[in-house]
């Protein structure tokens, strides 16, 4: 499978910590005493520094997903030297949605032109690119596609950010939420005659889903009451501690049980960019070269899905990346899933 393009871009709106802290001051003093202010402004810089979180990204007012998801497209066309109507399947990847149904794919596909590719979604929280990226060489290697793209609008950030806290007692399942950046990436990824060493590893831990979740309204009548009482849809819920320590924990044990994986000697390396810092507890455990690993958090905070193919977009732009090398993708989800692909990088 070669990689004809990997594209991203950014909405417009920078957004700081230094913004954050003095929205969440803002929003919660009606709530909270002044002591408890001081305390919440302390978890935060504590929090942002462990995670190495700086800035992320959200859309200006008038910016859509659509078309910032139509801008990476159309700039992955230009780099593959590709025709809209020579793709012949697209792939959704990503949590960011405005329908439940149909498949967000269906408005991509209709915006970029790919009026003879099939098109359907993959959604696997943060993991979603990394499953699409499997099925595509899946797919490809029976024959049954030969250009694939791979698309994702992870904008979701603007809406899920509550800066309004009424008890410091939900600072544990609330504050991954103001580390969210937006991203829209596209890939795309076609047929070889050469070998690219290709595959792929998933483990998924469902008992833990209520780790990290974004509810629909009827969530309660579908799965019973939610572990955060009141929760209000389509609002980010996340107990990042308790998260982080399982998928790290979880994806260290993945990796040194897979002899495969332990084995190969990777150029580049790429992660989910939830936390800085917790990726470097990730590479030292499994004894990983830092110096091979892209930091994306600090540039661009937790862009969900759209992380690695951020990364490796932003490598493939600086010549950090090139043809030929050999990557290793880990990856540690909330579902919990955990994942470990590796490949030669094939342009």
């Amino acid at each position: 499978m070669r990689f004809r393009a990997i594209e991203h871009r950014l909405p417009s709106r920078k957004v700081t910590n230094e913004e954050v802290v003095a929205a969440v001051r803002q929003a919660s003093e009606k709530h909270l005493s002044p002591d408890e202010l001081a305390m919440l402004e302390r978890l935060l810089d504590g929090c942002f520094a462990a995670s190495g979180t700086q800035v992320r990204y959200h859309r200006a007012e008038g910016e859509t997903a659509v078309d910032l998801a139509a801008a990476a497209g159309e700039q992955a066309l230009a780099a593959a030297g590709l025709d809209p109507l020579e793709i012949d399947l697209l792939i959704y990847s990503g949590v960011a949605r405005g329908v439940v149904e149909p498949a967000t794919a269906a408005m991509h596909q209709h915006r970029l032109g790919l009026h003879r590719a099939s098109a359907f979604d993959v959604m696997d929280a943060c993991a979603s690119w990394v499953r699409a990226l499997y099925l595509a060489h899946t797919l490809i290697e029976s024959g049954r596609h030969r250009n694939i793209m791979i698309l994702n609008a992870e904008c979701a950030g603007r809406e899920s950010y509550r800066y309004e806290l009424t008890s410091l007692d939900e600072f544990t399942h609330w504050h991954p939420t103001v580390t969210i950046g937006e991203a829209a990436t596209a890939t795309i990824v076609t047929a070889s005659d050469e070998p690219d060493e290709f595959e792929a590893d998933f483990r998924t831990y469902g008992g833990q889903w209520e780790l990290c979740f974004v509810p629909l309204a009827n969530l309660a009548g579908y799965a019973g009451p939610p572990p955060v009482p009141d929760v209000a849809p389509l609002q980010f819920v996340s107990f990042g501690l308790r998260l982080m320590e399982f998928g790290t924990r979880k994806l260290i044990e993945h990796y040194q049980e897979n002899p495969r994986f332990a084995a190969f000697t990777p150029d580049r390396v790429f992660g989910h960019a939830a936390s800085d810092g917790a990726s470097r507890y990730v590479l030292d455990a499994c004894g990983i070269d830092p110096d091979r690993y892209h930091f994306a958090h600090r540039t661009y905070g937790n862009t969900v899905s759209a992380a690695i193919p951020v990364a490796m977009s932003e490598a493939l732009r600086s010549g950090e990346l090139a043809a030929g090398d050999r990557v290793l993708l880990l990856m540690a989800s909330s579902g919990v899933t955990t994942a470990l692909v590796k490949f030669v990088f094939l342009t």
